[in-house]
């Protein structure tokens, strides 16, 4: 049954977000940036996203390429907001490896979030769950920043997600 509520949830803050985005833009030249980056002056898409416009500058492109190689350059993450990276060599041992950065409203965190143990190495108060390769910690005025590494080496996952998870508190 928590499953079930937790996917309820997920579903409801992708559509509210969808929702947003869509009504966001007029459809003209100004929308014509990447999916989850408006144009400049979109102050409705500035205001909708939940970050602050600009979720996939939040990771610089030399960090993400570093840890899944050649991506799409981020698009925006309808299932938890924020940026998603994916990978462009396709699935690695079964798995299309990508990388995700959010922050999230406390209310949004708890009940989307995959919070694990408390974790060192991080920002304090930080859990992190191995078998999802999340990394969550407070962040910018009760809000949660969030990471997520999902790559085919297990024994890379942890490190690279508090590496972004430094660089992800650096930026907000």
């Amino acid at each position: 049954m928590g499953m079930f509520r937790k996917l309820a949830q997920v579903a409801l803050v992708g559509g509210a977000l969808t929702l947003v985005v869509a009504c966001g833009s007029d459809g003209g030249p100004a929308a014509s940036g990447p999916v989850g980056v408006p144009a400049a002056g979109d102050e409705a898409a500035d205001a909708g996203t939940g970050a602050n416009g600009d979720e996939c500058g939040r990771l610089p492109a030399n960090e993400v390429a570093e840890v899944i190689g050649p991506n799409d350059g981020g698009q925006h993450d309808y299932a938890l907001g924020g940026c998603i990276w994916t990978a462009s060599a396709g699935p690695k041992d079964g798995i299309v490896e990508a990388v995700s950065a959010t922050v999230l409203p406390k209310e949004q965190y708890e009940a989307v979030a995959d919070a694990g143990g408390p974790v060192s190495g991080s920002a304090d108060d930080a859990t992190y769950n191995d078998i999802h390769g999340e990394l969550w910690f407070p962040c910018r005025g009760g809000d949660f920043c969030g990471i997520k590494v999902s790559i085919s080496d297990p024994d890379r996952r942890k490190d690279a997600a508090l590496r972004l998870g430094k660089v992800l508190q650096g930026k907000v």
